[in-house]
């Protein structure tokens, strides 16, 4: 055999290749993974506008490189034979499998064909480490992310430079802003003056990706290498920039390389508002139970209504006329504001308060029709920013 590995690195390193494959592509080699073993084996897969990359032991032997036209299957049928080991040789265009008893014949492509552009070294403007609780940062600012076509520019999270040591990583639908500062004591260079957008789907690979980080993950951003010759008869302008992380995991090496999004992200911080000086401090669970109960009656968007009562009291309340109903609840918080009563999506509030880490949420706003402020008193890093919603 050409190639013999460990019979769950491989089914991990297609799984992982597979997480960035369109299952319905119009270019059939795209569902298809390139694996290229010379000291490692890797295992590649791509959509053209992203690439991940899983490197896995290997033991000695010759180089091989093809294009595996059906990986799903193949993982599947080695998983379902048991075996631990794996080897795999190319002949006459075809990759032949041996796990234990199992033996299968799969189809290759020639290497030519595969879209490898995106692994291109890069010549970094930035570059930082960031730990695993950094990239949990990513998961909690997320669900703003807008999947509003017509503003393509909100469909991701925009990085951008605060000093030295600090970036700003941030997403906004229109309705809410969710940001969070996150410190990068090891930052060499700086993001560029608009910042960075990372696509939706490459935060929600990355976010998948990263359960299973041992430690954290290296974070590089910059310009693609010239090459010494390009015959491509539309070479791409080296001055596109490129994001690239790369983690340790059970499987091995992950390299996962992004485009970012073209566009000009807005100034969202103008939109944060000044303390407002009508504040209230709630428990986290009680919030978020209260607005489920009100809320999870029937389907999409309603007012959840938050009227400040005397004694130290809020009433949430919200109504479902298609249905008759009305629902409410009436929880303990501290507020300085008895008589104030604001409303705001139920959903996006729950979203809010489902990225908070501490066990109490501060408001802030300053009348009904101004966003309020959402801060965690445990973590200053990390801010919300809500409109509010008629009731």
């Amino acid at each position: 055999m050409d190639i013999q590995v460990k019979s769950s690195d491989l089914r991990r390193a297609v799984a992982i290749a597979s997480k960035v494959i369109e299952s319905r592509s119009s270019i059939p080699i795209l569902g298809m993974v390139h694996c290229h073993a010379n000291g490692a084996l890797e295992v590649t897969g791509t959509d053209l506008d992203m690439t991940v990359t899983t490197r896995i032991e290997r033991e000695a032997g010759p180089m091989s490189d093809f294009v595996l036209a059906t990986p799903k299957q193949v993982a599947s049928a080695i998983g379902a034979a048991g075996g631990k080991k794996v080897g795999i040789s190319t002949i006459d265009g075809k990759a032949v499998i041996v796990s234990d008893d199992l033996r299968l014949s799969a189809g290759t492509l020639p290497v030519d064909d595969f879209p490898v552009h995106l692994d291109a070294p890069l010549e970094p403007i930035f570059a930082a480490t960031l730990s695993k609780a950094n990239l949990a940062d990513f998961a909690r600012i997320a669900m703003a992310v807008s999947t509003e076509e017509t503003r393509y520019y909100l469909n991701g999270v925009h990085l951008s430079s605060i000093d030295d040591g600090r970036i700003r990583a941030q997403a906004t639908d229109g309705h809410r802003l969710f940001f969070v500062e996150i410190a990068v004591p090891d930052a060499k260079g700086s993001l560029p003056a608009g910042g960075v957008i990372v696509p939706r789907k490459a935060v929600s690979v990355l976010l998948d990706l990263a359960k299973s980080s041992e430690d954290g993950a290296r974070l590089t951003i910059g310009h693609v290498a010239p090459a010494n010759h390009d015959g491509t008869l539309a070479p791409e302008k080296s001055s596109v920039p490129r994001l690239r992380m790369t983690f340790r995991e059970r499987a091995g090496q992950i390299t996962l390389t992004s485009k970012p999004i073209d566009g000009t992200y807005p100034d969202a911080q103008r939109v944060v508002p000044a303390s407002g000086g009508i504040q209230a401090l709630f428990k986290v669970a009680d919030l978020r139970r209260a607005i489920k109960a009100i809320t999870g009656h029937a389907k999409g968007s309603h007012a959840a209504k938050l009227e400040f009562q005397e004694g130290g009291k809020v009433a949430i309340s919200s109504a479902f006329v298609t249905i008759g109903l009305k629902a409410d609840v009436t929880i303990a918080a501290q507020h300085n504001k008895p008589g104030f009563a604001v409303g705001f999506n139920g959903g996006y509030l729950d979203s809010v308060l489902a990225a908070v880490r501490g066990d109490e949420i501060l408001i802030d706003t300053a009348d009904p029709g101004s966003p309020a402020l959402f801060r965690d008193p445990a973590d200053t890093a990390w801010t919300a920013v809500l409109m509010p919603m008629r009731f």
